[in-house]
């Protein structure tokens, strides 16, 4: 049995991490923390969890898990996981990962010197929609991917926040970003050569960035596009993705579609109706005028790829050995969303240099 504890009791923990642990066999939850008693007598009832602390340290000093899932603010990584890590335990952290490129080296290299393993939970490579169309790309049944467009639309300033997402003024780059530019990565299998950021601000009472447009120069002639807009009064859209192939587009929807909607096609001739609602999300497949659903998630799917990703953890433990190939990735986010800031100030495009090496 794989002893884990769980270092944070908010939302994420509340509404994912939780309910991952749950849905995996040969692990169990023996131990929270959280500074917050409210939290910890409200959650550790409602799941069982009877050790519960206010510090990290008392509980690994006294229950010696073997997984620390860290699920607190980004700002507290670092040092939350280098706790760990000197007490023997993996890590399996929430993102964004950490602050800077030089916590994460601190976090990486105390690790591979220990011999423990850190996983990042960018989960989203692992819902259903997005592994569909992977293993569809990968076919070659499409051809090779050249561009990638990536948005997301909804009014969600920082006021709406009620914890430490609403003080930041490097906010939505940095919080979400890392989950769209983890998704390009993945079907373009490279890391970014180059980024030209663009982050307006055009509300005077908001600082922080809540319009951020990027385009991303990839090897082989590939490029990728991100708009993040959270001050749109258009309908919302959690996440939406068009990946253009040599012999069809592909369009992926996260966060829930219900949507009607009828499209004249030019190339037929005629009206095509479009009948969608899934809470979870969809991927299509769209070809000479005709849009076909190949994948679906009917379902929230976030828990169950995260219960997928720490499965992974927990079957490198089980073997006796023990990875940081996760986090190098998770490093190189990092530094794409830095280079993104820097980009914006400086209004300038940023080379990261010959990627080619690097993982992905």
């Amino acid at each position: 049995m794989i002893r884990i504890a769980l270092c944070g009791l908010g939302r994420v923990s509340e509404d994912i991490h939780l309910h991952a642990c749950a849905m995996i066999s040969g692990a169990k939850i023996i131990a929270a923390c959280d500074p917050s008693a409210e939290r910890r007598e409200k959650l550790g009832r409602r799941y069982s969890i009877s050790m519960l602390y206010p510090k990290l340290e008392t509980m690994l000093q006294r229950e010696k898990p073997d997984v620390v899932i860290i699920a607190t603010p980004p700002d507290t990584h670092a040092d939350l996981c280098l706790l760990s890590l000197d007490h023997g335990a993996h890590v399996f952290c929430e993102k964004p990962f950490v602050q800077n490129v030089a916590e994460a080296d601190r976090v990486i290299e105390t690790a591979e010197h220990r011999n423990l393993s850190v996983f990042v939970n960018n989960q989203y490579r692992f819902i259903k929609i997005y592994q569909d169309v992977k293993k569809k790309i990968s076919s070659g049944e499409y051809g090779d991917p050249f561009l990638i467009q990536c948005w997301q639309q909804m009014f969600h300033p920082p006021q709406k926040e009620q914890n430490w997402r609403a003080k930041l003024t490097e906010a939505t780059l940095f919080e979400f970003g890392t989950h769209p530019l983890d998704l390009i990565c993945y079907f373009f299998d490279a890391l970014p050569l180059s980024i030209t950021a663009h982050m307006p601000h055009p509300r005077a009472d908001i600082e922080a960035d809540v319009t951020v447009q990027a385009t991303l120069r990839f090897p082989a002639e590939k490029l990728a596009t991100l708009m993040l807009n959270r001050i749109s009064h258009a309908p919302e859209r959690y996440l939406e993705m068009r990946i253009d192939c040599e012999k069809a587009s592909l369009r992926i929807s996260f966060g829930g579609v219900a949507r009607v909607s009828v499209e004249w096609s030019r190339r037929r001739r005629f009206p095509l109706a479009r009948f969608s609602i899934v809470k979870g999300g969809e991927a299509r497949v769209e070809t000479r005028g005709r849009s076909r659903v190949i994948a679906r998630e009917m379902t929230e799917a976030r828990a169950r790829a995260t219960a997928f990703h720490l499965q992974n953890l927990i079957d490198t433990i089980k073997l006796g050995t023990w990875s940081t190939e996760n986090a190098l990735h998770a490093r190189n986010l990092v530094r794409i969303v830095a280079a993104g800031y820097n980009s914006a100030r400086r209004a300038e495009t940023i080379w990261l240099g010959d990627a080619s090496n690097e993982r992905f």
